[in-house]
Formats: structure tokens, sequence, C-alpha cells
């Protein structure tokens, strides 16, 4: 054989004796027959001196200086020679520019570590397969040679001479294995790249049947070498196929095999071709890519937030589940169409149309957010507020090759915070009209009380009389305008008093329906009996629900209120129990309440009007169940009817309270009474009052004055038969707090409380604070006597 191997390193590796690369490759030049001269240099002008002839094979060592100097000579001088270069620190040069290494130098093998004996073993087995390669090469040339020189050669034998030539060429240098099959599938021919894809070389694996490369324990419906063949056999001229197959180190490697009949021109079978491709890199990194997909679509389905992607032309490419109920489109119809089509955003008032947010990601290169008031429109037409930023999305070289969008529905929290907001007005306006109605009623107090004053001093036929009376009437009315804000303005537990339903909603009706397009119809029963109820809560509750049916009919119509007694059977109502009950009921024309939404309209923030705040029902629901009573939706036929149960106070019929007051001369008394309050004009007429009805009084400003005045008359054993204390003092103590030094002093205090904040709490449990009665202001002088006579006649032990 023409040709040597000749192994070129630096002198100075003669310093190096254990390297066993050297031996390896001369043993595998022997192997195949081919000379072996191991030379020593020391520059690129020895490589022309060391050889005369071509060598087979050129190595180039690490340690040869320069590196790129020795292959240009080495190409220069055998431009047809296998030139394999042993150099680390090429890998970082291939890396960068591959192609122009590969064009310069020729073959590459590129190593890490040229000392280690693992990879010198693998070099070797490396080197042994391309010298066998040239070794076949060239007795194939010799034969093409020989029969050349031996037969004449027409164009034709020149022409089959050439193409086997080439076939030789592709059969021994392709990267790919190429195994050739006798017509019982035993192998004849293995050519390099199967030896360098399973380990065995050709005379391991010829002779051999195909299955010995099949991995044992494989899945019976995976197929194998032999089942692919036995389909060619049946009369497939050609299989292709992707198998799993076993290297000669045990290992799994996935292989893309073409397996085709290899015929004569008669039509005989000579055998089988095998075209075999390593596809595990591939494989592998195609698995890679699939769970990396899958892992990013799990990501993408358990994300809470809406997530849509597009390319650069602003079509959709992905929704996830979120985007698809938000949005209202299925992945299926949405990919390919436009954004906008998909993800309608609008102004939400006045609903204009707002930017393409892919565009201004595109145009700003950047991620962006959406304005607030953004408003996206379904496939359905519904309506969400979103909040909404966009990104950029970017490939490995920075280029955008699309948007992703990640938007979220915030209807409910804005509706919250909206709820929250108009939560902290109205406890604003709550808390200013508090203050308004507590010094109202200080004013109504000294000037009714004055009025009362007058109205038992003038004579019967004196024609002031009826002015006082009409003043007196509208003393009522104001004391009702101001228990209305107090009721708005804190809630909180009932001050009850007996009296007639009746009066006090068709009061509150024909005030509230004054001015509109909507009349009242009336159908109270005649014997309609009296219940215990705070005239300011219970009026603010149906004044709710009589708005609720005056917006239901903006055209106009009939609200039909009425009242009757009812005796409730165990059950009959739920969380009611039996007994006697006014149902009272209001019923308008309007279009009725759904279904769906009977279960909802009492809970707070509940509203299906635009400007509706949700907390008229909720509120006329919390008054009704403080009363003990309840309220709910009745059947009707002609729109939404409300009905309310409150229990009654007696089985008697009501009569209005107000004309009996009116008319009715107050009781008189005897004994001593000590009033504390704060406002001037508020004690004085109270003393006027007291000396007018028999009392002997007197008054102190504060808290600290009543506890002084009250242990030194004690003390004197001058005991007050009653004291009137005001609960709220600003800027000194309160009631309370005289009250419990009072009860300190002496147990058997009379102590009656009094406040313009009737709805403080202390008011409707006073007796939990030591308290015997409670006088809401405003008061006139009738109220006064009865609660004094009330608590001066009764029995003082309070054990």
């Amino acid at each position: 054989m023409a040709g040597k191997v000749a192994l070129f390193i630096d002198n100075r590796a003669g310093k190096r004796p254990a390297d066993p690369l050297p031996g390896r490759v001369q043993a595998a030049a022997a192997a195949c027959q081919v000379p072996f001269q191991r030379i020593f240099i020391e520059s690129a002008e020895d490589l022309a001196n060391t050889m005369s002839a071509a060598p087979l094979v050129v190595l180039l060592a690490p340690d040869v200086a320069p590196l790129f100097a020795m292959a240009r000579r080495a190409r220069s001088l055998w431009p047809d020679v296998l030139i394999i270069f042993l150099a680390p620190a090429l890998r970082l040069l291939v890396l960068q520019n591959e192609l122009t290494v590969r064009g310069l130098f020729g073959d590459l093998y590129r190593v890490q570590d040229a000392e280690s004996a693992d990879l010198s073993d693998e070099l070797a087995d490396h080197i042994a397969t391309a010298i066998r390669r040239h070794a076949q090469g060239a007795t194939v040339e010799a034969i093409n040679a020989r029969l050349s020189r031996q037969t004449p050669q027409p164009t034709n034998v020149r022409r089959l001479l050439q193409s086997n030539q080439y076939l030789a060429s592709v059969l021994l240098n392709a990267p790919d294995g190429i195994v050739f099959l006798d017509a019982h599938g035993t192998i004849s021919l293995w050519n390099g790249g199967a030896v360098a894809m399973f380990g065995y070389d050709e005379d391991a694996a010829v002779g051999r049947p195909l299955d010995f490369l099949s991995c044992p324990g494989g899945a019976r419906d995976t197929p194998t070498l032999l089942s692919v063949l036995a389909e060619v056999m049946d009369g497939h001229a050609a299989m292709r196929r992707d198998l799993s197959l076993c290297n000669a180190a045990g290992q799994r490697i996935d292989v893309d095999v073409t397996l085709a009949e290899v015929g004569d021109e008669g039509g005989r079978c000579l055998g089988f071709a095998l075209f075999m491709r390593d596809v595990t890199a591939r494989n592998r990194y195609q698995e890679s890519l699939a769970a990396e997909r899958e892992r990013l679509l799990v990501t993408l389905r358990s994300i809470g937030d809406g997530v849509i992607t597009t390319d650069t032309a602003g079509r959709v490419t992905l929704l996830n589940c979120v985007a698809e109920t938000l949005c209202g489109w299925p992945l299926s119809d949405a990919l390919g169409q436009p954004l906008s089509r998909v993800f309608r955003i609008v102004e939400e008032r006045t609903l204009e149309p707002r930017e393409d947010p892919v565009s201004r990601v595109l145009r700003t290169n950047a991620v962006i957010e959406l304005a607030t008031h953004a408003t996206l429109i379904a496939r359905d037409g519904s309506r969400r507020l979103i909040a909404d930023s966009g990104a950029p999305i970017r490939d490995a070289a920075g280029c955008i090759t699309g948007v992703v969008l990640v938007f979220r529905d915030v209807t409910e929290k804005q509706r919250i915070e909206d709820a929250l907001l108009r939560a902290r007005q109205l406890e604003a306006i709550g808390f200013l009209a508090g203050g308004i109605a507590h010094d109202f009623n200080n004013i109504l107090t000294a000037l009714f009380g004055n009025i009362s004053l007058m109205r038992m001093h003038v004579p019967p036929d004196s024609p002031a009389l009826a002015l006082l009376e009409q003043a007196d009437q509208a003393f009522y009315r104001a004391r009702d305008l101001t228990q209305q804000l107090l009721t708005f303005a804190k809630g909180g537990a009932p001050v009850k008093r007996a009296g007639s339903l009746r009066a006090l909603i068709e009061d509150t009706a024909r005030f509230l329906l004054h001015g509109t397009k909507t009349v009242t119809s009336f159908t109270f029963a005649d014997d309609l009996w009296s219940a215990e109820f705070d005239p300011g809560q219970m009026s603010q509750a149906l004044s709710n629900i009589l708005l609720n049916a005056i917006q239901a009919m903006p055209a106009g119509g009939t609200i039909v209120v009425g009242g009757s007694n009812v005796r409730l059977r165990p059950n009959e109502v739920p969380s009611l129990k039996e007994g006697p009950y006014v149902r009272l009921f209001i019923e308008d024309e309007g279009p009725g309440i759904p279904e769906a939404d009977r279960e909802r309209v009492f809970h707070p923030y509940f509203t299906t009007k635009e400007s509706g705040t949700g907390l008229g029902l909720a509120t006329a629901y919390s008054v009704v169940q403080r009363h003990g009573g309840h309220i709910g939706i009745g059947e009707s036929c002609r729109g939404a009817r409300f009905e309310i149960y409150l229990p009654a106070a007696d089985t008697h019929p009501a009569h209005p309270m107000r004309e009996r007051r009116a008319r009715e001369e107050p009781d008189g008394g005897r004994g001593y009474v000590v009033i504390m309050d704060d406002e001037g004009p508020v004690r004085a007429v109270c003393v006027d009052i007291l000396s007018h009805l028999g009392y002997e009084s007197e008054s102190v400003a504060d808290g600290e004055s009543l506890v002084s005045l009250y242990g030194m008359r004690f003390a004197e054993g001058r005991r007050p038969d009653a004291v009137i204390v005001d609960l709220t003092v600003p800027g000194g103590m309160d009631g309370r707090e005289a009250a419990r030094r009072i009860l300190a002093i002496d147990r058997d205090a009379c102590l009656l409380v009094s406040s313009g904040y009737c709805n403080d709490p202390v008011m409707s449990a006073y007796e939990d604070h030591g308290f015997v009665g409670m006088i809401a202001k405003p008061y006139d002088v009738g109220e006064l006597a009865a609660n004094l006579a009330r608590v001066v006649r009764a029995p003082r032990d309070k054990t």
C-alpha cells in the first residue's frame, strides 16, 4: 500500500514517553498494513525534509508551534492527504468560524485534553477508521486501474468504472451508517459510518444476523429491524422507520432507518440495503422542546390571568384558558385572527376604541401598561374592566418576534373599591349629618319646649292657639327629619315606641311621591294592630323600598301600599316565631325582579342600576331584622312586591300617637329633679317645664358638676327623685361616666338618660348602664311629664 502514517510531534514532546497516542496509532497502522513513522520536528520547514513520499495521514500534535503555519505548510505539500490536527485551543476558533477552519485545514479532530488516555484511545479508533477507509479506497482504485489496463475501455466501461469510484467514495466516506444484507438478512457490508455509529468494527459485524443491534426488552408495539425487513420482503420497495437500537456499549440510540431491496436486472433479490442515521440528539432535542412546550402550556393554563401572544403583524398565536373565557374566543377560532377582533378594548365611559397594545409595544419597544378605565368587550358583547400589560417577545438574537399581553378581570375589584369609596363618603356625610341632627335636636328641644309652655298658657278660645297647634305639628315633622338623619348617620339598635305603622307609611309615601309621576293606592285593614318600632329607622327602610319602586317605573304608574293582621303558624315564615304580626306590602307595576336575582337583592352592593349603590334594600333588610321582623319578595302579577312582617305590640287597633299627645294635658307631679345638659337653652326650658309641672329642679352643665351636686344633696339627706342626664358632653365628663359615679354614691339613684343622638346604643339599652328610663331629644312637655311621672312613682328598691 502506498503512503505512510506519520505522527508529527514537536521535539519537546520527547520528554513524555508515557504518552499512549503514538503506540495506538502505530497499532492501527499495522493492523491495516500501512507503514508508520514517528517524526520529531521543530519547524514548518522540516515537513518537506522529513518524508519524500506523501504520507497517508498527517497528525499535528498540540505542541507543534506555530500550529497554523505548520497546518498551512502540510496542506500545501500534500493537498490530498488526510490531515488530523490535535489542538485543544482550536476548539474555540472552530466554534467561532468552523467553515473557515475546515476549508483552510481540511479534516478536523477536536479534543480537549490530548494527554487523556481515554481520548487517545478514541483518537486512535478514529485514525484506524480513517486508515481503513483510505485503504479500501486505494484497493478499489487499484482494482479499477488494473481492470483498465487489462480490458479495452469503451466509453460505457469508463463511465462504469467512474461510477464505481463514485459509489465507493460515497460508501466509504458517508457519515451515515450503510449496511448491505444478503438475501437471508445476514450482514455482508459494514461501512465506516456504521462503525462510528454502533462501535462494532467491520470484522465484528459482517456475517452476523441483523437483529444483533436490537435492544433487549423492547416494547411489543415497538418496531424492530427484523419487522421492517419482513415488510420489505413482503413486497414493499422501501421502508423508513425510526427505531431504537443498541451500540456496542449497550447504550440505546435512536436511528432513522431506510431499508430497501437490491435486485438484479431480472428482478431477482440480491439482498437489502440499510441507510441509518443517528437521530438521538435530534430526538432528545425534540423531546426537550416538547417538554418545554408542555411546561409552558401547563404554566399558561395555571396562570390566573389571561395571556395572549401575537406575531409582529398583530395576529393571535396563542390564548390560555383564562383569555378564552374573558374574550369569549376559543383558541381554535382565535388563531390567526387580528388582535383587535379578539381583544376589543374601549374606554370605560365613552366606549371609544383604545389604541392597539401590540402596535404600541412595537412602536415603543418596551413593556407597556394600559391606562385605567379600560373595558374589554367579549365576543358575546359582555363587558369587563381589565388591567393589562404588554411586552415584546424576543428571540436569542434580541429581535422582536411578537408581543405577549397579560390581563385580568378587575370588575369586581373596581366595584369593591368604588363601594368602599362611597362608604367612606357616606361615613363622612353621616358623621356630619349626625352632628347636625344632634345640635338640631337641642335647638328643637328648647324651641318647642317653650312653644308647649306657651300653648298651655293660652286660653282655649285664643286665635294664637291654632298657630301654636300648627307649630306643634311642625315640631313632629322636624323631629322625624332629624330622626332620619340620625338613622342615615348611625344606624344601630332601634329605639322602639308603640304606634301605628299605617300613619308612618302613609306620611312617608306622600312625602316621597310628591312631584313624581307615580300615584299611591292605600289598602290598610281598618283594625290594623299597633307595633313597636323606631319611627326614624322604619321610615328609612320604607323609603328605600318606595324609592326602588319609583325607579322601576320611570314613565309613572301606581304603587299599592297596604297592611293587614296575621297570626303566623310555626315555620310559616322563615326565621319568625308563631304569633301576631302586622304584615305590610309595597307593590309596583315595574318589570319585576328576575328569579335569578331574588336571592341577591338584599345583599350589600348588589344592584342592577347603572348609578345604584346596592345599599338601599340592604339597609331596609337590616332595619327590619333589628326590629325582629322579616322582609321578603312576594308573588305578584303586576311587578315587584315586597312584604314586611313586624311583631304586633298588641291585638288592639293602633291610634296615631301624635294627635293624642297634642290634645292631652300633661300630668303634674311632685318631687326634686336635677338636670344635667351642656346646652344652656335646654337647661332653661327644662327648668321652666318642671316648674310648670310642679317639680322643684336644679340644673348643671357637665358630669363633674352633676356628681358633685348629687353627692352633696345625698349627704344632706335630700336625694333627688329623678336625674335627667345628657349622654354627650363635649370636652367634659359624659353621661355614662357620671351615672357610674352617682351609682357608686347611691345605688338607688333614679337616672334617666337623654340625648340628641337617639340612635346611640345606650338609648336602646339604657338599663345596662344603670338608667331607669330614657328621653330622646327633642321632646315636648307631655313626653317629659309622662317619663318623670313613671319613674318618680315607681318603687325605688333595686334589689
